[in-house]
């Protein structure tokens, strides 16, 4: 008999992958590879003031999020920093790059750094707003 039972998400998330790596190898022929992570904060005199996350699996990375303080922005310290997420993709050997963001943030700094649209999702997360999905090839 089939039961549907709450699992905490990181044994849940384990066990999906375990299936899903099984299946990658066995309709494509190639191993699956842990994502590399990578995490970089700014300080400014011991106030942390913003940073970058990101990982990469296989060939792509995806910056998961860059944030700067309101009051150290336009000063070039985001594009550092998105800068930065691009040096560790091309450590890592990845073809492309993707990263989201919402239409009151961050669409145009990405496009003036050569990201360019290949999605968008009206309404989300919340109505009144669209989320952009962007990608750059390197």
């Amino acid at each position: 008999m089939i039961e549907l039972k709450q699992l905490d998400i990181a044994t849940n998330e384990k066990k999906l992958i375990s299936f899903l790596e099984t299946h990658q190898l066995e309709i494509t022929a190639i191993p699956p590879q842990k994502p590399t992570e990578f995490s970089l904060a700014a300080y400014d005199d011991g106030t942390y003031i913003g940073g970058v996350t990101a990982s990469n699996w296989m060939n792509t990375t995806h910056v998961s999020l860059l944030a700067i303080d309101k009051n150290y922005r336009k000063h070039g310290l985001g594009s550092k920093l998105l800068l930065l997420a691009e040096q560790f993709a091309h450590e890592q050997q990845a073809e492309i790059i993707t990263i989201s963001t919402q239409d009151y943030q961050a669409k145009e700094f990405y496009e003036k750094h050569g990201y360019t649209v290949f999605g968008q999702l009206a309404d989300s997360p919340f109505k009144g707003t669209t989320k952009y999905y962007l990608e750059k090839r390197i």
